[in-house]
């Protein structure tokens, strides 16, 4: 699914980025200065490009199914550019001598296509496909990116990131080119075609036309094709069923998508356009990212100014974000979506992508834990470890001080991290206890970690981890199931759950070596 990238160029030349170079000149010239295209090349000078690989190709793989799809519809419809273009940070005089400037001097590339229909009066360029590294700051966070492998001249070199694509009005819109972006990390062939994801929507509805964007309806069936778990909600739908007609304030879209980003899978975001013109147009667009904020006012202000009394039960890590990571194809990849800025009720319908065979949201992990966490109380409260006691503290105040943040991730990498963690006094877990963990847990782990709101930000630690297993759906008739709760790690103790006797959950204390405070889990 990859020969688009791969393909060998026609023409190849190679261009130096100091001044006195004008990309705007360079774009008017052989592209159009549309939003999308321009981004791509201010995101080069943001990753201080020195030098850009010109490359004409021919349409192949996805390119040339996505041209022979729009001829059946415009038989008129002809593909006259091609190009792919890459950035470096080092210059690259000669195109030949990209192998020896290193894989790790590719800063970002970008195929660009340009369709013509004569009958529609359409002669348009629009970014195909792009892929650049995140910004260079610590904390800017993008989990789980994908491995891209593009060819360069006679190089094939790879890059990681997120897929980046743009609709062309014909074949494809918004929520097809957000969806293959989210998708292109996902799928065994590394990639998805929008023939494919036409084909997929006309099962749904066979009178259906690209053109008239996805519904609900048509991305379920999308990514139950490809057997990608999700959680979603359709707000107007839910509104309909509902009594209260509160969904947006209970569900908020923002808990759903960074829940989807922390566990490395995305989420999608449909909403409603706003102004005296706006009508009734709605765009989607897809997230993989966050930034963190160490010194957010929000996680405090929240509970003392703005919901006082809201009997919020804790402290939720996406307090610490300030914007989410996310493409916009008709403005480009890679941008700063401040994390409020949506209106709730412009938010139409929300999607999070989840591990696979994952039953249920990290949202919903979240709360679950703090049922566990609740029932344990008795045993943290009379356990002599000051941190036991701080953590006590913080769960026992009204409203509660305690910060959970939930993320999905393998065992293997689960293991790594235990076998590789020290807490903040130098210790590390005995093996023997590692190995046990590493035999009995599942191949996938919820790991919802709970913090304080003075040692998350400022040193990013927790006190505590529960892990769940995702493959067990909760069931509110039988919150304390021994199958969904695995095991507890708190300072100087391990604590699994035994046979609850008559509703009450019963936990088994097995020693543990860290007794202090221990890094949070990096993915």
């Amino acid at each position: 699914m990859d020969s688009h990238r791969r393909v060998a160029p026609n023409r190849i030349d190679a261009h130096r980025l100091n001044s006195p170079f004008s990309c705007f000149d360079w774009v008017e010239a052989n592209l159009a200065p549309t939003d999308a295209i321009l981004r791509c090349f201010s995101l080069a000078r943001i990753l201080e490009a020195k030098s850009f690989i010109e490359e004409e190709i021919s349409a192949t793989g996805i390119v040339l199914e996505e041209n022979n799809e729009i001829l059946g519809m415009a038989a008129d419809y002809r593909m006259t550019g091609l190009k792919r273009v890459s950035f470096w940070s080092v210059l690259i005089n000669d195109p030949a001598k990209v192998g020896k400037a290193g894989v790790e001097a590719l800063l970002g590339y970008a195929i660009f296509k340009r369709d013509v229909v004569p009958s529609r009066a359409i002669d348009q360029w629009h970014v195909f496909e792009a892929v650049f590294n995140k910004y260079p700051h610590e904390h800017n966070c993008v989990p789980n990116p994908g491995e891209y492998h593009v060819r360069v001249g006679n190089e094939e070199v790879s890059i990681p990131g997120v897929l980046y694509a743009q609709q062309n009005g014909l074949n494809k819109v918004c929520a097809h080119v957000a969806l293959r972006s989210l998708l292109s990390r996902r799928v065994p062939a590394g990639d998805v075609s929008y023939t494919t994801i036409n084909r997929l929507a006309k099962k749904v509805d066979p009178g259906w036309l690209p053109e008239g964007g996805l519904g609900p309806p048509h991305i379920r069936a999308i990514l139950s094709h490809f057997k990608v778990p999700f959680r979603d909600i359709d707000y107007a739908d839910e509104e309909k069923k509902s009594t209260t007609k509160d969904i947006r304030k209970t569900h908020p879209f923002q808990k759903f998508v960074y829940a989807g980003i922390e566990s490395g899978c995305g989420a999608l975001l449909g909403f409603g356009m706003a102004g005296p013109k706006a009508g009734n147009e709605r765009h989607i667009i897809p997230f993989f990212g966050h930034t963190f904020n160490k010194d957010t006012w929000v996680p405090d202000a929240d509970i003392a100014y703005f919901n006082v009394g809201g009997g919020l039960d804790y402290i939720p890590s996406e307090s610490w974000t300030s914007s989410f990571l996310g493409h916009d194809d008709n403005f480009g990849p890679n941008l700063c979506i401040p994390r409020l800025y949506v209106a709730p009720e412009k938010a139409d319908y929300v999607v999070e992508l989840l591990h696979d065979q994952v039953t249920y949201s990290g949202v919903h992990a979240e709360a679950v834990s703090l049922l566990f966490l609740d029932s344990l109380r008795p045993h943290i409260a009379k356990n002599p470890n000051p941190w036991m006691k701080r953590l006590s503290a913080a769960a026992g105040t009204e409203p509660s001080r305690v910060v959970l943040r939930a993320v999905c991730i393998p065992r293997a990498a689960y293991i790594r991290h235990v076998r590789e963690e020290k807490d903040w006094c130098g210790r590390q877990e005995a093996p023997a206890l590692v190995n046990i963990l590493e035999k009995f847990l599942p191949k996938m782990l919820w790991v919802v970690e709970v913090s304080l709101p003075h040692i998350f930000p400022a040193t990013e630690n927790k006190l505590d981890e529960i892990l769940l297993n995702p493959f067990v759906p909760f069931d509110a008739d039988k919150p304390f199931n021994s199958d969904l709760f695995l095991v507890a790690r708190l300072p100087g103790c391990l604590y699994m759950l035994e046979s609850p006797a008559d509703g009450s959950p019963d936990f088994m204390e097995v020693p543990s070596n860290c007794t202090s405070r221990r890094p949070l889990v990096k993915m």
